[in-house]
């Protein structure tokens, strides 16, 4: 595993990987920038007392931080939607160095990929939302954030390699078979999502290091050869 990290990043030469990048980045930090702004002005309209004076002041403040906070905790979710219809070239680019001599990859139609990444995305966002209460827990909310975004991202890579050669069933049926070596992979990604810098790019490393696992768990080629 650590194995398929390392070469992923020592791909970041590649043009094709540079060039999901440079959008991965301004894509993410523009939407960001743009729910922060939202945040700023939009809690300026809302009226917590009558009187004002410094109790609507601390209640905005307060307010903005949580938002803010909250932002940052679903930027996975974000920045997976930002780029998965870009992915294909990361995957493409691995492929071509390192595994040449696999099958062709099937046509996957624009809307397929938009309804996966829409309901990725949809799903990721109410299930953070639903362990927001755990927060009171602090270490309780911890162990649940890793462990349900280790799922949520290790089956939403996987599918996202593996559906360039096999249809949905096959997908969900090879998935399951390796649910849970697919699920610590998924955890590692998830820590790589929620360092700063890092998780900007976070979406691209993930890809390639899905597709370098992928064929040594069997996806792609007979399990006596992985």
């Amino acid at each position: 595993m650590i194995n398929d990290f390392m070469k992923s990043v020592a791909q970041f030469s590649d043009p094709r990987f540079r060039k999901v990048v440079l959008i991965g980045v301004a894509g993410a930090l523009a939407t960001i920038v743009g729910l922060w702004v939202l945040i700023w002005f939009g809690v300026s309209s809302v009226t917590f007392f009558t009187d004002g004076g410094w109790l609507q002041t601390t209640a905005e403040w307060l307010l903005r931080i949580g938002l803010m906070f909250l932002v940052l905790l679903l930027f996975p979710a974000a920045t997976v939607l930002i780029s998965s219809l870009l992915l294909d070239q990361i995957a493409d680019a691995v492929e071509d160095k390192y595994y040449p001599t696999l099958p062709e990859t099937r046509p996957q139609p624009i809307s397929e990929a938009l309804i996966s990444g829409l309901k990725f995305a949809i799903t990721a966002l109410a299930l953070n939302i639903l362990i927001l209460p755990l927060l009171l827990v602090a270490p309780v909310y911890l162990v649940a954030f890793y462990a349900m975004n280790g799922y949520l991202l290790s089956r939403e890579y996987f599918e996202l390699v593996a559906i360039r050669r096999y249809d949905a069933r096959t997908v969900e049926s090879i998935r399951k078979n390796r649910q849970k070596k697919l699920w610590l992979a998924g955890v590692g990604l998830t820590f790589l999502m929620t360092i700063p810098v890092v998780n900007l790019v976070a979406p691209i490393i993930a890809t390639a290091f899905m597709v370098h696992y992928s064929v040594r768990l069997g996806t792609y080629v007979p399990e006596t050869a992985a």
